[in-house]
């Protein structure tokens, strides 16, 4: 402590002041004791100021090289010191509060914009002037079927001409890119505009799947044209069927040559309204219930209808054992009763295979089931059309299950989507993927 108090700012001056009246005294008397005892005090009073300087110094340096390295809990000590050093110490200290207050704040901010980049729909990537990504949210990753986005060069495997297009895109530009991912087909449409972040210019990429938007209001227009269809006809056919059914219970046309005829005309609209019927479920779907309950639950009731017959093999992979879904059971079950029958259906008299894998994604914890058969391969052309409402290559089929299913998944805010032939070894695939 008194090593401290020596080196105030009074003990200097005092120190000096008597040093400079003993050195005049010595010079004036001509007193070599007077001479040398004030050269010695002023000689110290120098080295004083030399030690403060040098202590000044390095505490400053130690300051600002923690707030270089953003370290701002660091704090200079306040005991022992003279009033002047005092108050510069605690000048720094205050200094240094307010910048770990602007530090918190930031990150404060910082986290507050990376909920709100990871919240939206819409893909985000943030381009330095290297063509280097700055940021991306976990949207842009998603949209371009990859479980991180850290380089534009992971899109080469979409073609090399993908991260070109991208780097050329100037502000104010937009292009399309179609991209055939391991989920499907994807377009995106792709905007750029540019600010200035510091002293450098970088460009902000949005990305909008517009291929998912056209499905969902293609899927609305069909459930308004169904409706009105299904409404029309229905009015126009229960009349004839109820008077055709009054005919034919009368005497008179019971044992005459008019009652073929009547019960032709019974039987087609009784046909006509259960075949009109079977697509106003297509337009009036219940409203999910959704609830959380085990996929290998699911999958077991699915095998306990015996739907499948001998000669297919049917088998599962679900990981984890315990993995859960949160929907409605009972429309999900539909969704894969309907899958797993055109499977079927598919592979006919021939020995094939089904398989049903369900997993969660670690990256957004998204759930997906693939129902996968060997089967023939579905031609291009046809599977451009399997989920248009009423589309149909079966003799007897509707061409409503799986666009049904496709309205079910949108229901239960997920997509159903058909995968490109040789996916991961199978003839055709299609995956589940819920949010």
């Amino acid at each position: 402590m008194a090593s401290r108090h020596l080196l105030s700012a009074g003990t200097r001056i005092a120190l000096l002041t008597a040093g400079t009246a003993a050195l005049t005294l010595g010079v004036c008397t001509r007193s070599l004791a007077y001479m040398a005892g004030g050269s010695a005090m002023c000689l110290l009073s120098f080295i004083i100021f030399l030690v403060m300087r040098h202590r000044l110094k390095e505490r400053s340096w130690l300051m600002l090289e923690a707030i270089r390295n953003r370290d701002y809990s660091f704090r200079l000590p306040m005991q022992g010191l003279a009033e002047g050093e005092r108050i510069l110490q605690d000048t720094l200290n205050q200094f240094g509060e307010m910048m770990a207050g602007q530090k918190q704040l930031m990150e404060q901010q910082e986290h507050f914009y990376g909920q709100i980049l990871s919240g939206v729909s819409t893909g985000i990537i943030v381009l330095k002037e290297d063509h280097s990504i700055m940021q991306s949210n976990p949207a842009a990753a998603k949209l371009l079927g990859l479980p991180v986005l850290g380089t534009l060069g992971q899109l080469e495997r979409y073609g090399k001409d993908v991260p070109e297009t991208l780097c050329r895109l100037s502000s104010g530009e937009r292009c399309n890119l179609h991209l055939n991912t391991s989920k499907g087909e994807i377009q995106l449409a792709v905007r750029a505009s540019e600010m200035e972040l510091g002293n450098q210019t970088v460009r902000i990429l949005t990305l909008n799947d517009i291929r998912s938007e056209m499905d969902s209001k293609e899927l609305d227009s069909w459930i308004r044209l169904t409706r009105v269809l299904t409404h029309e006809i229905m009015n126009s056919i229960a009349p004839i069927s109820s008077l055709s059914e009054t005919f034919m219970k009368r005497d008179d046309v019971i044992h005459s040559s008019l009652y073929e005829g009547i019960r032709a005309i019974r039987d087609t609209s009784a046909g006509l309204i259960s075949f009109v019927d079977s697509y106003r479920k297509f337009s009036s779907l219940q409203k999910p219930s959704p609830e959380p309950f085990y996929v290998t639950e699911l999958a077991a009731q699915i095998e306990e209808l015996h739907i499948i017959p001998g000669h297919i093999t049917f088998t599962k992979l679900i990981e984890p054992s315990e993995l859960m879904l949160y929907a409605d059971p009972n429309l999900i079950r539909q969704v894969l009763l309907n899958l797993i029958k055109n499977a079927v259906q598919a592979i006919g008299e021939r020995k094939g295979r089904i398989h049903l894998r369900a997993y969660s994604s670690t990256a957004d914890e998204h759930v997906f089931i693939y129902v996968s058969n060997n089967g023939p391969v579905i031609p291009e052309n046809e599977a451009e059309e399997i989920f248009v409402p009423f589309f149909t290559t079966k003799k007897e089929g509707s061409g409503i299950g799986l666009s049904l299913s496709r309205q079910i998944m949108k229901l239960s805010g997920g997509t159903i989507t058909l995968l490109k032939s040789g996916t991961n070894g199978w003839n055709t695939t299609f995956v589940l993927e819920f949010e």
